[in-house]
């Protein structure tokens, strides 16, 4: 078993559970705020089979969007001069081994 958390945009994320759920991984949503962009995102968790990690990651990667986004004038990077745009990417998927996994 395995543990998927999907980091996307926050007007992904239905489009991203719905296509999951049509395909059997239900999923929970949560919304977050923060990273280099400082925009809304949302966190999408699903407990799935170690052999269907692929399957889902196709789903996540087919339901996303990436793009040129503008910097928010307060960003930082140390002593770096940032551009004003900056390519997003469409998500960041992290995949954990669990231990145990119980519905109750």
């Amino acid at each position: 078993m395995k543990l998927l958390i999907a980091v996307t945009s926050k007007s992904d994320a239905p489009n991203v559970a719905s296509a999951m759920s049509k395909a059997g991984y239900p999923s929970t949503i949560v919304d977050s705020y923060g990273g280099f962009l400082k925009q809304e995102n949302a966190v999408i968790f699903s407990g799935i089979d170690d052999t269907k990690v692929g399957e889902v990651m196709k789903i996540v990667k087919d339901n996303t969007s990436g793009g040129m986004v503008e910097v928010p004038p307060d960003a930082s990077f140390g002593d770096f001069k940032l551009p004003k745009r900056v390519k997003k990417g469409k998500a960041v998927v992290f995949v954990s081994d669990v231990e145990q996994f119980v519905r109750l």
